[in-house]
């Protein structure tokens, strides 16, 4: 996809976005569930018009800001190079949200719906496709495995986006078979931390060896 397509496939799913919030305004209740418990309970809400327009509201917020981001970036960590793949990462992310949207009206109206399974597979498949991106990702500000050791060498940042990548995707992998093999939440939750802390780790082990950490002056 090109960027301009790109652009006008964000825009649809944006514009979407607000056109299913309004079309379920009236049949919701007063109070929007707006967080759920590790056993998928609800145990917060969010009255109207809020906690309706909230998901629209940051999709629409959040594109905006991550799309103009890359213009302001400082020289050296420019994202031309991989501009796609961050568009395309922009774009799923407001997929995600549309997605996470329904999910929560559905909710709302007492509809029978698995959320706990449901966002687990939602994350499990958002980590699978950044994955596929992360690795072509240049050094940068704004997206990918940002840490004092990526950023210091490109030779770690390269390294650690590597292997992040296939941390990323198998992770997801896994998260999505356990989800909806009913596997306790707790493990789950669990491979989603290790998906990110084994990059980070792994970026300052690849600092260590690169660059090492001896700051003596000869």
């Amino acid at each position: 996809m090109k960027s301009k397509k790109i652009a006008v496939s964000l825009i649809v799913v944006i514009c979407v976005t607000w056109i299913v919030a309004v079309l379920y305004y009236g049949k919701l209740p007063e109070k929007i569930p707006s967080h759920w418990n590790i056993d998928g309970e609800i145990n917060g809400y969010m009255t109207k018009p809020w906690g309706v327009y909230m998901f629209p509201l940051m999709s629409t917020v959040l594109s905006v800001i991550l799309w103009f981001l890359p213009k302001i970036a400082p020289k050296g960590f420019k994202l031309d190079s991989a501009r796609k793949a961050y568009n395309i990462i922009i774009f799923v992310m407001s997929v995600f949200l549309f997605a996470i949207m329904v999910m929560t009206f559905e909710a709302a109206l007492d509809n029978t719906l698995n959320t706990t399974q449901f966002v687990f597979t939602m994350v499990g498949a958002l980590f699978v496709i950044i994955g596929n991106y992360l690795s072509k990702v240049p050094k940068n500000f704004f997206f990918g495995i940002r840490t004092p050791w990526t950023l210091s060498s490109d030779k770690v940042w390269y390294q650690t986006h590597r292997v992040g990548s296939w941390v990323f995707i198998v992770c997801g992998m896994l998260v999505i078979f356990s989800s909806l093999m009913g596997v306790p939440q707790n493990y789950i939750v669990v491979l989603l931390m290790s998906a990110g802390l084994l990059p980070v780790i792994y970026s300052l082990i690849s600092y260590y060896k690169i660059e090492g950490f001896n700051n003596k002056k000869a």
